[in-house]
């Protein structure tokens, strides 16, 4: 495998190494601040794979400048608390403990707080629990989390930090205390991508062992969590089928498994190779949580399918982030419309497609269980 280059947020920069090792892959490039790192990428940067959050990433997936079929996520890092590996672990259980815990430090260590996710939700946290902005000169700032804990790892005096659990646990010396308490708390979704302009065939094959089936352990050591989403594989055709048809069950509708239902056979030939998209979510345990599909219609249209997600996995944001990269994948592949159809028991899914811009198509479904259907003009 050839050297591979990476523009990165600095958080995924533990797993990448990880990864790499296991794969005896060579890695260089650019770790660091995404809005650093969106910079350098934008200014075209040498690049095979691009690791930044969920939204930078369906926003150049929009643009074409990422393979929508090549998109996964490394999971949730939330924003959390660390002190060097000889300190006790302080209390950060509620605001008033937080702000005691800063208040009692000699020194805080984050990452830059106008270019990273972690600096600029710390320096809204310090603001909220009435610390000034440089928490009285105490706060040391660094271009991202991975250098703010390795030399706070160094330091002698009494130091806290607070940057992505991700690169917390990826640097010796320091130890994870907690993530930010509710109500102040930031969880970020980190997405992986193979670049158009780079070297995309050993890229993808680097970003299965990164995000792609059998990921889940690796992705957890690495402090990741929550729902990922990625592409579909062959080993994920039992849960879609399992998901589709349980649910048309639970909602009294019926499934039609010689048309609209065909596809269950076979996600990847029936929408990835014809030139569509199909992704699957995972849960924090590395279980089958959901799926949602982009199905070729011809004439610059597509029709949004098979969009499913298991009981536990609503209410979390999960759709939002399915229906999302759907919509930016359909962009980036060139499609101008998108298309949909279901039924009204499905409230919630409708609130959904109505918010993102989806109105009444003006015409019946063609799908018997369907009453309703809907359109979106992306250009």
């Amino acid at each position: 495998m050839p050297t591979l280059r990476f523009v990165s947020a600095g958080a995924a920069q533990g797993l990448v190494g990880t990864v790499a090792r296991t794969a005896d892959a060579t890695v260089e490039g650019s770790f660091g601040a995404v809005g650093a790192m969106l910079d350098r990428y934008r200014a075209a940067e040498p690049c095979d794979i691009i690791i930044l959050t969920h939204a930078q990433i369906t926003a150049l997936a929009a643009e074409g400048k990422v393979d929508p079929r090549a998109c996964a996520d490394l999971g949730a890092a939330p924003t959390s608390i660390a002190v060097r590996a000889d300190q006790a672990a302080p209390a950060v259980r509620d605001a008033e403990s937080l702000r005691a815990a800063f208040l009692a430090a000699e020194s805080i260590y984050v990452p830059d707080t106008s270019k990273s996710t972690a600096g600029g939700h710390v320096a809204k946290v310090l603001d909220r629990l009435g610390l000034d902005a440089d928490a009285g000169g105490r706060l040391r700032m660094f271009p991202n989390g991975a250098t703010a804990m390795k030399t706070m790892a160094a330091s002698k005096e009494k130091a806290i930090g607070c940057t992505q659990s991700t690169e917390i646990v990826a640097t010796p010396g320091v130890k994870l205390v907690a993530a930010l308490p509710r109500g102040l708390d930031l969880e970020t979704v980190y997405t992986a991508a193979v670049s158009m302009a780079g070297r995309r065939a050993p890229a993808a094959a680097f970003l299965q062992r990164l995000a792609g089936y059998g990921s889940h352990d690796a992705r957890a050591a690495a402090g990741f969590g929550g729902y990922a989403i990625r592409p579909v594989t062959r080993a994920d055709f039992e849960g879609i089928r399992a998901l589709v048809l349980g649910t048309l069950r639970d909602l009294g509708l019926q499934p039609d498994l010689a048309g609209t239902d065909r596809d269950l056979e076979d996600p990847l030939a029936h929408y990835v190779a014809r030139g569509g998209t199909f992704d699957v979510a995972i849960d924090a345990r590395g279980r089958f949580a959901g799926c949602c599909g982009l199905y070729p219609e011809g004439d610059g249209t597509c029709e949004l399918r098979k969009m499913y997600l298991e009981k536990e996995a609503r209410g979390h944001g999960v759709g939002k982030r399915m229906l999302e990269r759907a919509l930016a994948f359909a962009r980036g592949l060139g499609y101008r419309r998108v298309e949909l159809e279901t039924a009204s028991v499905l409230e919630r899914a409708i609130a959904m497609y109505t918010a993102a811009g989806f109105r009444p198509l003006g015409r019946s479904p063609a799908t018997a269980r369907c009453d309703q259907a809907y359109a979106l003009d992306l250009q």
